[in-house]
């Protein structure tokens, strides 16, 4: 049988297992893939040799071919689910900062990784907008974000005007460098 796409094989030692799975589910999505047999063999083939024989280890005494594939998800779930200390990664994200080069969409897609693990339950957008905008260096884009009412801004219009800062800046530095639009 033939399929649509190409899944990756899954090495727990340099993949991480919640993209494998991601990858795995629309894989299985897009090929109607709906037999437990077929999905568990699927799951099963695109282990490399040592992740197979983890899952094996953690299976014990069952056997791997003996499990569902719900079971087999079940077990690397549970495996490789990240042990988290909310007050670490509440740390890491309110210490987060905006790097040199980043995009400010990049940014925003950064901090929402890192506010993952940190619970914040109905606070979640507040804390992302506070955080990109106090994250970002000096510069037009946070000066032009600083001027914002804060109970009213929200996480999207706060990128999208520091994206519209940012390009204001790059076309003065391009005026101010050449010598654009004029006639000799």
């Amino acid at each position: 049988m033939s399929y649509l796409s190409n899944l990756p094989v899954f090495d727990h030692k340099t993949s991480e297992w919640s993209i494998f799975y991601g990858k795995l589910t629309q894989f299985l999505r897009i090929n109607n893939v709906t037999k437990e047999e077929i999905k568990s063999g699927i799951l099963l083939t695109h282990l490399t040799d040592e992740t197979y024989r983890l899952v094996s280890n953690l299976a014990y005494p069952k056997t791997v071919e003996s499990l569902t594939y719900n079971e087999l998800v079940q077990i690397l779930n549970s495996h490789f689910k990240p042990k988290q200390c909310s007050f670490v990664d509440k740390a890491n994200f309110f210490g987060a900062t905006k790097s040199p080069g980043e995009s400010l969409g990049d940014w925003a897609a950064r901090l929402r990784g890192l506010a993952s693990y940190c619970e914040f339950g109905d606070t979640l957008e507040t804390n992302l907008r506070d955080r990109f905008v106090l994250g970002l260096g000096s510069g037009p884009e946070r000066d032009k974000l600083f001027e914002q009412n804060p109970t009213t801004l929200t996480l999207t219009k706060a990128i999208e005007i520091g994206e519209q800062a940012a390009c204001a800046r790059e076309v003065k530095v391009m005026l101010n460098t050449s010598d654009f639009g004029l006639i000799k």
